[in-house]
């Protein structure tokens, strides 16, 4: 009687489909995206703010040699 045997690769596949599928599934709505996109906002803003007056400044500095 002779086995079959499966390649290494889709016996992994079939593992790690498995193993996603027992994964639970989040879902996010709109009014959580926007809260997020505000947290981001808020501490990411000032930043990329002083980041783009650094910018201007170093731009008009280069400019004027």
């Amino acid at each position: 009687m002779s086995r079959v045997r499966l390649p290494v690769r889709v016996t992994a596949a079939g593992l790690a489909l498995g193993l996603l599928a027992c994964r639970p599934v989040f879902a996010i709505g709109w009014g959580e995206l926007v809260i997020l996109f505000l947290i981001i906002a808020f501490l990411l803003g000032p930043l990329l703010l002083k980041l783009a007056r650094a910018w201007d400044a170093y731009q008009k500095s280069q400019k004027k040699k």
